[in-house]
C-alpha cells in the first residue's frame, strides 16, 4: 500500500513540473529509489514496482513509458493490439540498469479507438487447468464495446474463467477517445 501511494504521489508532483513523460518517470523513479533505500532488508518485495505511465498530448496520439508492465491494449473497430514497446524499461526502482534515458512510445489514438491499461493479475488469472487468462483472444471475441461494459466484461468474465478464485490483483481502466 505504501509503495503505490509513493507511486501516486511521485506522478502527481512530477506531472505538474515536467515538460515531457520521460522525465515525468524519472523524477518517480527518485523517489521509488528514496522510498527502497529506507525499506528494511527483508522487503525486497516491495523494493520495485511495474508501471505504465501514458500521456495523450494531442488528440490522436498516446505516448507511453512502459517500466515492466505488462502492454496495454488497443482495441478498434477491426481488432486488438498489444501496445509492446520497442525499448522496455526495467520496473521502476530498478532504472538503474538503463545505459539511457527512458524510452517514449507513440502510437496513434483515433476518434472510437480504446486503450485499455491492466494489472497482471489479469493475465496470470488461471483457469482449473492452471492456463493463463487469454486477455487479447477474449476482448478480440467480444468486438468493440463502451468502456463501462468492457470493464464489467472483462471483471464477469475473469470470474468465470477462474471459477470465482482470483488470487491476485486485478485492474482494469478503459480509456475511450471520444469520436469527433
Amino acid at each position: 500500500m505504501e509503495t503505490a501511494a509513493t507511486l501516486l504521489g511521485a506522478f502527481r508532483e512530477a506531472a505538474h513540473d515536467e515538460p515531457d513523460l520521460a522525465t515525468v518517470v524519472r523524477r518517480v523513479e527518485t523517489s521509488m529509489n528514496r522510498r527502497a533505500a529506507r525499506l528494511a532488508g527483508s522487503d525486497m518485495a516491495e523494493r520495485f514496482v511495474t508501471a505504465i505511465i501514458a500521456e495523450i498530448p494531442r488528440r490522436h496520439v498516446v505516448r507511453i513509458v512502459n517500466c515492466g508492465h505488462p502492454p496495454p491494449l488497443l482495441i478498434r473497430s477491426d481488432g486488438v493490439t498489444e501496445l509492446e514497446t520497442a525499448d522496455p524499461a526495467p520496473p521502476l526502482n530498478l532504472g538503474m540498469l538503463l545505459t539511457e534515458a527512458y524510452h517514449v512510445d507513440e502510437y496513434p489514438f483515433r476518434p472510437g479507438d480504446q486503450l485499455l491499461l491492466y494489472t497482471d493479475g489479469v493475465t496470470e488469472a488461471r483457469d482449473s487447468a492452471g492456463a493463463f487468462y487469454p486477455l487479447p483472444e477474449r476482448v478480440l471475441s467480444w468486438g468493440p464495446l463502451p468502456p463501462r461494459e468492457l470493464l464489467d466484461r472483462l471483471h464477469h468474465d475473469l470470474l468465470v474463467y477462474t471459477d470465482n478464485r482470483l488470487n491476485d490483483d486485478t485492474a482494469a481502466l478503459a480509456v475511450y477517445h471520444l469520436p469527433d
